[in-house]
Formats: structure tokens, sequence, C-alpha cells
């Protein structure tokens, strides 16, 4: 089941993803590859993952990025299928899992991207599941790789494992508090990058900040993914700490907060992407706490309600005002 969808106890840990950065030995990066060779190079790893005897051959369909219209390539960003990236390559490919949980983007940054995405926290079986992934792959698909440096890619941060352990957390209250940038900073001096919600140069919406290690040389895979999976439970134990505390001192003002989200959501006519994602937070948090009391599924929420996933459920491409009247509607008919 794609990540989203999943039902999870806890608001605070939303999602996890492991990616793997490869590439091919013999072939340039991408970012010099010529149409030929980036051809050559998609059709090698398609072989390999949906091609004869492979045990991922019914797992996978193949999708070319070119092919796609704006729309839906902007869609399947938002449900964090493929990266910004690859939606402007020229050349680029993506094979996906039937159940939506895995995703191989083709010819981004690297030849291969391979990410494994979850709801909650999962560290540990989502790497199970992209390591065997990744074996199967390597029987037919010769990686670049260095005995000393280890795997080879584009990005020198990526070199060695190219591990990306990724875990989306919903901080609403250490926000509240003030106490976010003190978090951010702690975890950068401990290597772990802190990101908006679409990775690297985003912006944080909806109270959402991804985690994830900073480099992958050096470490082993599971010094990468135990150190991550340690330092997550820390933030979440502060997390939950802070609404405790916010609850207790501040319970009338939080409850107000809240409510009143809830009664946007419940009764607005417009609603922007930015607001819709500021507004289904409180009532994540509120449900969490047991002050609102909500069958939604607030995390589908957040990703249905984005501007692509408004048009497609349109049928059809919206102006900005648009959308905000059709999101407005979609949240009130599901919250």
């Amino acid at each position: 089941m794609i990540w989203y969808k999943e039902q999870i106890d806890d608001d605070i840990v939303v999602s996890t993803r492991i990616r793997l950065a490869r590439n091919i030995s013999g072939l340039p990066f991408p970012r010099v590859m010529n149409a030929e060779q980036k051809q050559k190079a998609v059709s090698t790893v398609r072989d390999a993952v949906i091609g004869g005897n492979s045990t991922l051959a019914s797992m996978f369909d193949f999708t070319d990025i070119n092919a796609l219209s704006d729309m839906h390539k902007q869609s399947l960003i938002e449900e964090h299928i493929i990266s910004p990236e690859l939606a402007e390559k020229e050349g680029g490919a993506l094979l996906r899992s039937n159940d939506g949980t895995m995703s191989i983007m083709l010819m981004e940054e690297d030849c291969i991207r391979l990410q494994i995405i979850r709801g909650g926290l999962c560290l540990d079986e989502a790497w199970e599941t992209a390591d065997k992934v990744d074996d199967v792959i390597e029987e037919s698909v010769e990686y670049a790789f260095d005995s000393e440096f280890g795997y080879l890619t584009s990005c020198p941060t990526n070199t060695g494992t190219g591990l990306r352990a990724s875990v989306m957390m919903h901080l609403p209250a250490l926000v509240m508090a003030g106490n976010i940038s003190k978090v951010i900073s702690s975890a950068g001096r401990l290597g772990i990058a802190v990101r908006g919600l679409y990775g690297e140069g985003s912006k944080s919406y909806g109270n959402l900040y991804q985690f994830s290690n900073q480099v992958t040389m050096g470490n082993s895979e599971k010094e990468i993914i135990d150190k991550l999976k340690n330092i997550v439970n820390q933030i979440v134990s502060l997390e939950k700490q802070t609404r405790e505390s916010i609850k207790k001192n501040n319970g009338e003002e939080l409850e107000d907060k809240l409510w009143r989200s809830y009664g946007t959501l419940k009764f607005a006519r417009k609603i922007s992407s930015s607001e819709a994602k500021t507004l289904l937070s409180d009532v994540m948090i509120g449900k969490n706490m047991g002050i609102i009391n909500t069958g939604a599924s607030l995390t589908e929420l957040m990703v249905m309600s984005e501007p692509a996933h408004i048009a497609e459920s349109a049928g059809k491409q919206l102006t900005s005002a648009e959308r905000d009247k059709k999101r407005a509607q979609m949240l009130r008919e599901n919250i």
C-alpha cells in the first residue's frame, strides 16, 4: 500500500524512505550522457528488473517520464514517487511497483535511484527490501564501484554505500514552542540533514521535516540506519514531551487554535495548498492528543490537497482560484 494510505497510530513519524544511488560500470554519469547512452542505460536496468527470469518481473511497471503530462509528473512528485529533477530530465524513466511502495528512477542524478517509501518508522524493514531489490538488479547490471571509495555517484556525499535514509516527521509542538531551530541545529551537528517537504531546497509546510544522513562514506548501512533511528526516537520523545507541556500550560489556547483550524477545513469555501497543510497539521495533532475526534485520513488529505492531485480529480487544468475552491470542497467532504 502506498505510504500515505497506511494506517499509522502515531502522527509524529509520517513516513520512512530508503534510497540507493547506483551507476553503471562503463557508462558516464547521466549528466554527461548522450541520448544513445541514456537509452542503453534505461534498457539495461529495465531488462534487469522486468525482463526474462527476474524475480521482480511481475512486480514493476515501466514508464517513460517524457511521455507523461506535466500534471501527471507533478502528481508523482507530490506522492514522493519521483523527484522534481527527474520530471525535468530528457530520457528519464520510472519503474514503479504495483503496490506503490517501491520506485526506481532512471537517469536522474544517477543512472539508478532505487527508493522504498513506507508509512511510519520502519527503517530496518525498508532497508531489507531495498537491499533485496538491489541484489536482483546487480545480478544483471555491473555497478560503478571502487574498492576504496565504494559505489561511485554523481554527488560526492552519496559516494560510499550510496544510501540515503530519510524519515518524515510531523513536529507541530516543537514549532509552537519555538524549539524547532534548536532541534535542526543539534541534528546537523550529529551529521543529520534536515530539509523541507520535498527534500533539498524545499520549504517545510504543515510542520513536516525530513531527517536524513548527510554522508554515506565511512559507515556501513546498519550504522547509518541505527544512527538515524536513534536520533528520530529522541525527537519523537521531545515532541511528545512538548505536546504535554503545551497542553498542561496553555490547554485552552491550544484547543481554541486546533478547533478553529478544524472549523476552517469544515466550512471554508477557498483554501490554498499551503494553508491546507497548516490546517491539517493542527487537526493531526488535535486527533493524536484526543482533542478532536475525526476518522479522516489526514496524511492522505495532505497529499490529495496538493495542486496536481486537485487538478487530476477535476480531470482538467485549473486556475489557482479554481483549485482553491475545489480543494476546499474536497476537504469539507472528507474532514
